[in-house]
C-alpha cells in the first residue's frame, strides 16, 4: 500500500507536465489510426464532454460534504471503517472532509455552470469552509486538536476577508485567493504526507485523508485564481484524488467487501476512473 501511495504522488507532477506540454502527449497514440480504440458511444475519449465529467466530480464532492456533516461514525461503519463517535478521528473524517468537500463542490459547480464569475465562485467556496471554521471556534474543537488560538483566528479572519473581496469585486480579491489557496494546499499536503499529531495510527491515517481532501479542494481554487480553465483545473484535481482514495482505502478492514469488491479491487477501479476522467478533462 505504501508503494502505491509513493507512485501515485510521483505521478501527479508528471501528469501535469504531460497535460501542459503538447509534445508529451504522444500524438501517435491520439492519431486517426488509433482513435477507433477510444470510441465511446459515438465519441472519442478526448472530446467526450469533459465539462460533464468535471461537474460529476463536483456532485461527488457534494455527497462527501453531506456525508461528513451528518452521522459520520454510522456512515463509515457501512464501509467497514471504525470511527469512534466524538473522537478526533471522527472530526477528521467528518468535519474536516466536509469543510473541504463543501468548498470544492460549491466552487466547482458555480464555476462550471457559469452561475457566477470564477472570482465569486471561489469566494462562496471559501465562505463554506469558513462556516465550518466558525463551528470549530464556537465549540472550541480546535483546542482539542492542538491548534493554537491566534493562528486559527488569523486564518479564519483571512478567509472571511478574502471571501468578501472576491464576492464584492474588490481588485485585491484574486491576490488574496491565490495566497489563501496556496496556504491551505500547503497545509493539506503536509498533513497528508506527515501528520504530526500525537494519536494512534488509525487516527493519523484519518488525518491524512483530511489533509489530502484539503489539498485537492484548495488546489482547485488556486488553479482558478491563477487563471486555469475550470474543467482543466478539475482534471488536475482528479489526478490528486487517486492518492487520496488510496489513503481512504487504507482505513477499510483488510478482509472487508464493499459492494462486492475488496480494497485492492476498489483501488484498481479508482485508478481506471481517475485516469479516464483526468484524460477527458485535460485533453
Amino acid at each position: 500500500m505504501t508503494k502505491m501511495k509513493i507512485l501515485a504522488l510521483l505521478s501527479f507532477p508528471a501528469a501535469i507536465c504531460a497535460s501542459i506540454n503538447p509534445r508529451a502527449r504522444s500524438p501517435a497514440f491520439l492519431s486517426d489510426t488509433n482513435k477507433p480504440a477510444l470510441l465511446v458511444r459515438g465519441g472519442d475519449l478526448g472530446p467526450i464532454n469533459g465539462d460533464a465529467v468535471a461537474k460529476t466530480f463536483g456532485v461527488l464532492a457534494t455527497g462527501d460534504a453531506i456525508g461528513g456533516t451528518v452521522s459520520t461514525a454510522a456512515l463509515y461503519k457501512k464501509f467497514h471503517i471504525t470511527v469512534l463517535p466524538g473522537s478526533n478521528g471522527e472530526h477528521y473524517l467528518g468535519h474536516g472532509i466536509a469543510s473541504s468537500a463543501a468548498s470544492l463542490a460549491i466552487t466547482s459547480l458555480l464555476a462550471l455552470t457559469d452561475t457566477t464569475s470564477v472570482e465569486e465562485a471561489i469566494g462562496f467556496g471559501i465562505l463554506a469552509r469558513s462556516a465550518y471554521m466558525t463551528e470549530m471556534l464556537l465549540t472550541g474543537k480546535y483546542k482539542e486538536l492542538g491548534v493554537p488560538t491566534v493562528p486559527h483566528v488569523m486564518v479564519y479572519l483571512l478567509l472571511l476577508a478574502t471571501a468578501f473581496c472576491l464576492i464584492s469585486g474588490n481588485s485585491d480579491g484574486t491576490t488574496l485567493a491565490k495566497l489563501v489557496s496556496v496556504l491551505l494546499a500547503g497545509h493539506g499536503s503536509l498533513l497528508f504526507l506527515n501528520p504530526r499529531i500525537d494519536e494512534d495510527d488509525d487516527t493519523k491515517q484519518m488525518a491524512k485523508v483530511d489533509g489530502g481532501y484539503m489539498f485537492i479542494s484548495s488546489l482547485f481554487s488556486a488553479l482558478l485564481a491563477f487563471g486555469v480553465d475550470p474543467v482543466k483545473a478539475m482534471g488536475y484535481v482528479a489526478i490528486g484524488c487517486f492518492p487520496l482514495f488510496v489513503s481512504f482505502i487504507g482505513l477499510v478492514e483488510d478482509d472487508a467487501v464493499v459492494l462486492g469488491l475488496n480494497p485492492e479491487q476498489w483501488t484498481f477501479v479508482a485508478a481506471l476512473f481517475v485516469g479516464a476522467s483526468a484524460f477527458a478533462m485535460l485533453t
